[in-house]
């Protein structure tokens, strides 16, 4: 069973992809974040995203998701390549370039790579809002 899920994955997915599903990095919640959002899909998945900031530069990332596979490994991705960055340079990530990371995303799946990126960008919005007004951190839901 697992060889015949391997195998189906692999016919959908780059081996990109699949590593990330299969081994994803980043997944779990971050204690006392600097910066954190919770989206939903149009297909009713959800994904939350935790930032820890250091001398300006995203240094950690945490994200879930009860999605799909393409999900799982679009927030996988997508932590990945926030990390060493801004809060500003976050906000130029675009789904298509999370697409062309994972080496290709099938376009039925390129909603996870929007809820993804959407879900970080508004976790990096809201680390900018709480950098110019701390407390507002206090009151976050």
């Amino acid at each position: 069973v697992q060889k015949q899920l391997f195998g189906d994955l692999l016919e959908l997915y780059s081996d990109t992809t699949v590593d990330h599903v299969l081994h994803p990095r980043n997944a779990g919640s971050l204690y006392n974040p600097n910066g954190y959002a919770s989206l939903h899909s149009s297909c009713d998945e959800s994904m939350e995203i935790w930032l820890k900031v250091r001398n300006n530069r995203i240094n950690e990332v945490g994200y879930w998701t009860d999605g799909c596979a393409a999900t799982i490994a679009c927030g996988s991705m997508v932590s990945e390549l926030a990390k060493g960055k801004s809060g500003n340079q976050v906000l130029t990530l675009s789904p298509r370039s999370l697409a062309d990371a994972l080496d290709s995303l099938p376009e039925g799946n390129f909603h996870c790579a929007e809820l993804a990126v959407n879900t970080l960008k508004a976790a990096a919005r809201d680390f900018l809002q709480i950098q110019k007004e701390p407390w507002k951190k206090a009151y976050r839901t």
